[in-house]
């Protein structure tokens, strides 16, 4: 038998909290802060991956906030932070 590996890089008590916070949402699976856990993770993982692309693209030897703002900007994937970052002076 397969053993299920659920150690995540987020906690999962806090996430269940959060969501718990809102009056809309119910009881929580067990499974669900997982999932949503995991799924930060790989969010995280990616919009770190394409600053790092802009940073070496630049020439750059350490990650800047405009980097993440250009590997938003030019990532349609990320559109929906755009008014997030758009406060980050360019260089």
């Amino acid at each position: 038998m397969k053993t299920k590996n659920k150690q995540t890089k987020f906690p999962v008590a806090r996430i269940k909290k959060i969501m718990q916070k809102d009056e809309e949402v119910g009881k929580v699976a067990q499974a669900t802060p997982v999932v949503i856990s995991k799924a930060l993770e790989l969010f995280l993982a990616m919009i770190v991956e394409e600053a790092t692309k802009v940073t070496v693209e630049r020439g750059a030897k350490k990650v800047e906030a405009y980097h993440l703002k250009h590997a938003i900007e030019t990532t349609e994937m990320l559109d929906f932070l755009k008014e997030i970052v758009e406060s980050v002076p360019d260089p």
